[in-house]
């Protein structure tokens, strides 16, 4: 984290190492169908193919050293988007992608499907359709240390030129190594300051680092230059709400405010339960010889997105100080979707804004990129513009203060 930051905007929960990842994936994000889809991964398959025949005739190898050029990493797919309202097959992914283990990931990196040679590889029997198997997903190969830094300067470089001078990495997998990296990345483009989430269940790789301590970069480059330790984040179990109080009391034992991961009304209930049963633990070094703390000195937890809400869920999550972290951008990127899914009750009570404000909620704007690009202006005009519950909408200074860096 830089010790000086020129005032600009902020993008408060992005992810550095997935946006990096998709920089080096075939794009299929502007596939309207799954043909569509299947016909960008056949045509890159070609490419790499064909490049891989002029190495083997100039004698020399594609993927020396490096295991990861042999897998084909595919992103961007949304398949409530997509013409079929559903998940490519492990079928039609070998179909195009035999000759190479392949996985395809979801925009949004929760899912993955993986074509018959990838899951062997992975250790399943065959392909399959992965929701929220990072621990399989880990054993795919990775380029090597130097080229993801290099690759994450890269994403932090592009965040100062749109006039994000702030950011904060959300990804519920990080622990101590991935902010060194990412730390030793932030050397490479200090004008960025970078701030990074834990894993609720990774909390014991810091050792005797917590809560808004900063990870440093090669000292080489600069003392001044790392990673600030930001909330315990906590990502519920997909099967299994209950995790949500057990991660939230972890947090609590390491002095962690966290930050939940909340996209409909079931999480966001057992979210707003765990957080009333294990309320913050004030710090005892800076309450030490003190009567009082002041509110507005104790970092809030936090709710990642809050898509879906319910009007007295909003009223707890004021009554509870929490603040909201969310992306309008999904609200007109994902119109469709909802008008397709959800009731028009329901629809009343996707992604709140103005709600939250009125309640006296602190609230930021930010990307959740690589999902959504980190362009500010797009969420401004997100939030002010929105054609979906348009009694959410809020005004362009109000909407510009919640991504500034203040």
């Amino acid at each position: 984290m830089s010790t000086t930051s020129a005032l600009g905007y902020r993008d408060d929960h992005l992810h550095l190492l997935g946006c990096a990842a998709a920089r080096r994936s075939v794009d299929v994000s502007a596939a309207t169908s799954i043909e569509e889809l299947l016909a960008t991964v056949r045509q890159a398959v070609r490419r790499r193919s064909a490049a891989a025949l002029a190495a083997r005739r100039q004698g020399g190898a594609v993927s020396a050293g490096d295991a990861s050029h042999s897998w084909l990493r595919v992103w961007g797919y949304d398949d409530a988007l997509l013409d079929e309202r559903r998940h490519p097959t492990v079928a039609e992914l070998d179909s195009v992608a035999a000759g190479y283990p392949a996985v395809l990931h979801h925009i949004t990196g929760h899912v993955a499907v993986v074509n018959t040679a990838a899951g062997r590889a992975l250790g399943l029997a065959s392909g399959d359709v992965l929701v929220e198997r990072h621990d399989v997903l880990a054993a795919v190969p990775r380029p090597d240390r130097a080229a993801t830094v290099a690759s994450v300067t890269d994403v932090l470089t592009e965040l100062a030129t749109a006039g994000i001078s702030a950011c904060t990495d959300a990804t519920h997998t990080n622990d101590l190594a991935a902010l060194e990296l990412l730390a030793e990345a932030a050397a490479g483009a200090p004008s960025v300051d970078v701030t990074a989430m834990v894993g609720a269940d990774r909390l014991d790789s810091l050792g005797d680092l917590t809560f808004g301590m900063t990870v440093p970069g090669p000292s080489a480059v600069s003392d001044e230059v790392g990673v600030r330790i930001g909330h315990a984040k906590v990502m519920p179990p997909h099967d299994d709400e209950s995790a949500i109080a057990e991660m939230v009391a972890t947090a609590r034992a390491c002095r962690f405010p966290v930050a939940i991961h909340a996209m409909d009304i079931d999480t966001l209930q057992a979210s707003l339960d765990a957080l009333e049963a294990h309320p913050p633990i004030l710090d005892t070094a800076r309450s030490a010889g003190s009567e009082r703390i002041e509110p507005d000195r104790i970092e809030p937890d936090r709710i990642e997105h809050c898509a879906l809400a319910l009007p007295e869920q909003l009223d707890r999550i004021a009554r509870l100080g929490v603040a909201v972290v969310t992306q309008p951008s999904f609200v007109t990127r994902r119109e469709q979707k909802y008008r397709d899914q959800l009731s028009v009750t329901e629809q009343s009570w996707l992604w709140p804004l103005a709600s939250l404000l009125r309640r006296g909620i602190r609230v930021t704007l930010s990307s959740d990129a690589p999902t959504v690009p980190p362009d500010p202006s797009e969420w401004i005009e997100a939030a002010t513009s929105r054609t979906l519950a348009p009694a959410e909408r809020i005004d362009s200074q109000t909407a510009l203060r919640l991504c500034q860096v203040l």
